[in-house]
């Protein structure tokens, strides 16, 4: 779901601990993030992406009560805590990216 660039900016970030303080620093961390560099405008590809994609967020954030400026192509704060734990653990890290990419498109 992220990369090493964003998990190096985002330790830094030590003392976050709620989704709203993570929102504020969320224009920064996202130009570290798989889906700046996704070509998501594929004349062919991209309407359908989208339609689909914001349907499926709508129902999602509908069902669960989800607030709308949850993104879910962004990684949040359970991602940091994760990546945190690992470390504490001594498990070693490794970053596939978001799970959209040049290559499973």
């Amino acid at each position: 779901m992220t990369n090493e660039k964003w998990w190096n900016t985002a330790k830094m970030l030590e003392y976050v601990d709620s989704q709203q303080e993570m929102n504020h620093y969320s224009s920064h961390l996202s130009k570290y993030t798989d889906m700046q560099s996704f070509n998501i405008w594929n004349p062919t590809r991209a309407p359908i992406f989208w339609a689909r994609f914001y349907m499926y967020s709508f129902l999602f954030k509908l069902h669960f009560r989800i607030p709308a400026s949850f993104n879910f192509l962004a990684p949040g704060l359970e991602v940091k805590y994760a990546c945190e734990e690992a470390e504490k653990s001594g498990a070693k890290l490794h970053f596939l990216g978001a799970e959209l990419c040049q290559r499973t498109w």
